[in-house]
């Protein structure tokens, strides 16, 4: 083996995904202590790499602000609508419990206030959240359509606006209680909520 081969084969790799990934983090992080300011620099030196090397990533801070936008979904999908909820049991109380855990989330993610309460109005960031939000209705629908299916909801309005209505619902009251920051029981305020939806969709209530 030559000297340059030494030499090549001594330099770390270069992992793009996990710079990626350390510049989506810096940008969260920025956000969350930054009352949603951002600036490409800031990010590019809190994740240790070039201006360049952040705008080659994400193209520019909308983008940047966009895939904080989309992280932020994907881990509102992992937790509430992908979470591992008994199909068989009854639909009530499975979607209650879906429900509370949406719920928690908002309440306990940082990045809460930045993308829900202080959107940045940009064009970009705007049209990722929109189509997340519609994603989010599209699947609660699914949700709204079975229950109606097995008699649980007793009211027959299309199953994409009560999806809406739905979720609409705790995400209004979890930005409520954010922007008095108030002292909140998740529970308590999951049972009000749960409580609400289900005059609203016809439920038994307990």
């Amino acid at each position: 083996m030559n000297a340059e081969s030494a030499k090549s084969e001594s330099r770390p790799r270069r992992n793009p995904a996990a710079t990626r990934a350390r510049i989506l983090d810096a940008a969260k992080t920025l956000l969350t202590e930054g009352d949603g300011n951002l600036e490409m620099s800031w990010v590019a030196k809190a994740a240790g790499v070039s201006q360049g090397l952040a705008y080659h990533h994400f193209g520019s801070k909308d983008g940047l602000l966009g895939a904080v936008v989309e992280d932020f979904y994907d881990r509102v999908e992992a937790s509430v609508l992908m979470a591992k909820l008994d199909d068989d049991e009854d639909w009530s109380e499975r979607e209650r419990g879906r429900v509370a855990s949406y719920l928690t989330f908002l309440l306990e993610d940082p990045l809460t206030r930045t993308v829900i309460i202080r959107s940045t109005g940009a064009p970009a960031v705007a049209a990722v959240e929109a189509r997340r939000w519609q994603r989010l209705i599209d699947e609660g629908a699914r949700n709204i359509a079975e229950g109606q299916a097995r008699g649980a909801i007793r009211v027959e309005q299309d199953s994409h606006l009560l999806a809406a209505m739905v979720l609409g619902a705790v995400r209004s009251a979890a930005s409520s209680e954010l922007s008095r920051d108030a002292v909140v029981d998740p529970q308590a305020l999951a049972d009000a909520i749960w409580q609400f939806l289900g005059a609203g969709l016809g439920l038994e209530q307990p």
